[in-house]
């Protein structure tokens, strides 16, 4: 690992995170770091990442493992949460859409990245 690569967390290993997770190990500037579910990494079919797996941000975050980037992949419902939580702790966020559920929500998650100096990058492929 160079000093330079980008260090990402994914949280949520479905389909989608997965696909994150590999997009990022075949960036050589980049680095996979952790990931983060709430289900058993035995039922996710993981295996093959061979990087510190957490149930929740908050044990994440309580674990000192050092990134970047935080990647939500998560049920829609939960981005907003956790993109603040993740800004909370001074970390970039890379959320996939929809950003939220409400606009009210995506504002905090805005606000909450230009008082912390942090960007937040909403995935919008087609």
């Amino acid at each position: 690992m160079s000093e330079k690569n980008i260090r990402f967390a994914v949280v949520g290993c479905g389909h989608i995170g997965k696909r994150h997770a590999e997009m990022i190990l075949r960036n050589n500037e980049s680095e996979l770091s952790a990931l983060i579910d709430v289900k058993d990494p035995s039922v996710l079919g993981i295996g093959e990442y061979d990087v510190p797996f957490f149930h929740s941000l908050d044990a994440f975050f309580a674990s000192g493992v050092d990134v970047d980037v935080v990647n939500i992949a998560t049920p829609n419902g939960y981005h907003a949460e956790q993109a603040l939580q993740a800004l909370d702790q001074k970390k970039h966020v890379v959320i996939e859409k929809p950003m939220t559920l409400r606009r009210t929500d995506a504002e905090k998650v805005i606000y909450k990245a230009l008082n912390v100096h942090r960007h937040v990058f909403a995935v919008m492929q087609n």
